[in-house]
């Protein structure tokens, strides 16, 4: 009988630890400034600098390029472009967005050329 009463309170010590855990998991602080760069060296160097309030990542280069498969544009609506993501980007992009949600602001900080540029428009989008 007692044996019984002792696995009931570990049984229920566990549950509660549990409970614990998972709302320690989804409960997040807000991260102040997300700063979005194009690779992982430069988002460690740049987050070192930064300090407190900010939080650095990496896009890891292009999320979205246009299909290999099939014509890149749509003829019948002005040409527009048809992008898809890169293959292998998802984690990255549910990572970024993930850490989106909890950002006061989001600071697009790819490099000063065209594809920095592609690439902040395409993080934007």
């Amino acid at each position: 009988m007692r044996a019984k009463q002792e696995t009931k309170k570990a049984a229920a010590k566990k549950t509660a630890a549990k409970k614990t855990t998972a709302k320690k998991k989804t409960a997040k602080k807000n991260i102040g400034t997300l700063v979005i760069v194009e690779s992982p060296a430069k988002a460690h160097t740049i987050e070192k600098m930064l300090g407190k309030g900010y939080k650095v990542t990496a896009s890891q280069g292009h999320v979205r390029d246009l299909p290999k498969k099939e014509l890149g544009v749509d003829v019948d609506h002005e040409f527009a472009p048809k992008y898809v993501q890169v293959y292998g980007k998802g984690n990255v992009l549910k990572a970024i967005k993930d850490e989106a949600k909890y950002a006061e602001k989001i600071l697009l900080a790819t490099d000063p050329d065209r594809e920095g540029e592609a690439i902040s428009w395409h993080l934007a989008q």
